[in-house]
């Protein structure tokens, strides 16, 4: 399988970086650019030098997913660590392994401290937890890779404390120019939702307040919906499991064919595969799509669960970015929530750093009224602010390559 340009550079820096002494290094590619190819070949040059790799997920989907790229990319096989699976004894180099049974002292302790040489984490931005910790802790000698399309998390806490460099980088908006995904439009609907009242948890709204200052406007957000994704192929994010459901009810009422999953749906593998076929053109869920699934025909997305966490919004609005033919565009659905806190995550979130011009990104596509292209909402917004003397004309000489690279950066 032969790589993209990005894909070959990220690469060879994973390796610069190990080679040189740094042995934990990340990687960020944006949703949808093959992060799952590139740490394959990754792990195909790892055994290639002897090594035995370790890629670990908090999720069985995750895991499944990898030793299938890894098998179609590299001919690799791979072992299992999870639940009543087991890789001691196993002559494969490749082990997939769940977080959650590793963590687990005493199936730790059956690993000598050094049986892996290269441990690599899939959503790494989920690292700085306990459990991740204790295992990174124990094989201590090993070189550490973590691959992410969102390096910010919720509580706020630098996944420079894990990784000691970041590797290599590729952005939201270098895909797209490249032709990589798929271009994003923003449409503001003139709904005002009231958070106002809505509390704060772990660093982000309380799904429960979301889901009641939600609930006086699902029946408004259907009739929005019909003027403008009747035909196209949505996927809704809700705060909670009852309200998902009960919006899939109304859409369903309004015409669309809207199914809902969640982490307790039986028949979710079904679902999804019908949703896929075309069975269904709106699917539902609360939170559980963000990770792990991939639709490529998903040309359309609804933010119905306001974060303030850039991460999360990024991987919602990532279910949509992969490209498929005849989709000319991901249409993002935007609302205004009405809320004091500045930092609620927008379109102009997905793409900018500059506060200012950001700002200026979001009102003009408010007052659109009409899908926007958000890179050239953020030229139109970057010139408004330099022609009134705010902040980003500091920046006007920056070369072409920093003005694509305005998708967020990891500080280590």
């Amino acid at each position: 399988m032969e790589l993209r340009p990005y894909q070959s550079e990220a690469k060879a820096a994973i390796f610069e970086e190990w080679d040189k002494g740094v042995k934990r290094t990340l990687l960020v590619l944006p949703t949808g650019c093959g992060k799952t190819i590139v740490f394959a070949k990754v792990t195909e040059d790892c055994v290639r030098r002897g090594n035995r790799v370790l890629i670990m997920a908090h999720r069985g989907e995750l895991l499944d997913q990898a030793a299938d790229k890894i098998g179609k990319a590299t001919g690799l096989g791979c072992a299992t660590e999870k639940a009543e699976e087991t890789c001691l004894g196993s002559w494969f180099r490749v082990v997939v392994g769940s977080v959650q049974s590793l963590t687990r002292e005493k199936r730790l302790k059956q690993f000598p401290v050094n049986y892996f040489d290269t441990i690599i984490i899939d959503e790494a931005h989920h690292c700085l937890s306990d459990s991740y910790q204790k295992i990174l802790d124990y094989f201590k000698e090993a070189n550490i890779l973590g691959v992410t399309a969102t390096p910010d998390r919720g509580d706020m806490r630098n996944l420079g404390e894990c990784f000691d460099s970041l590797a290599y980088e590729y952005t939201l908006p270098k895909a797209i120019k490249a032709g990589y995904l798929s271009p994003i439009k923003a449409l503001t609907l003139p709904l005002k939702l009231d958070l106002s009242a809505v509390g704060m948890q772990s660093g982000d709204f309380k799904s429960g307040d979301i889901a009641t200052a939600l609930d006086p406007y699902l029946y408004q957000i259907a009739d929005e919906m019909e003027k403008h994704c009747k035909d196209r192929k949505t996927v809704v994010f809700l705060p909670l499991v009852k309200t998902s459901q009960k919006f899939r009810d109304i859409l369903n009422n309004k015409g669309f064919r809207a199914a809902e999953v969640n982490g307790d749906s039986k028949d979710r593998a079904e679902v999804l595969a019908a949703y896929e076929r075309g069975d269904y053109n709106v699917l539902c869920n609360s939170m559980l799509l963000t990770e792990g699934w991939d639709c490529p025909s998903v040309d359309c997305i609804v933010v119905l669960r306001p974060t303030k966490v850039r991460s999360l919004y990024s991987q919602m609005v990532g279910r949509g970015t992969r490209l498929f033919p005849g989709k000319g565009h991901l249409l993002l659905l935007d609302f205004l929530w009405h809320t004091e806190r500045h930092e609620l995550c927008h379109p102009a979130s997905l793409i900018c750093q500059d506060e200012e011009v950001a700002r200026k990104m979001t009102e003009n596509i408010e007052q659109a009224g009409c899908p926007v292209d958000i890179e050239a909402a953020e030229t139109s917004g970057r010139r408004c602010c330099c022609s009134e003397g705010r902040s980003p004309c500091k920046e006007a000489g920056r070369n072409e390559e920093a003005q694509e690279s305005a998708g967020g950066s990891f500080a280590v």
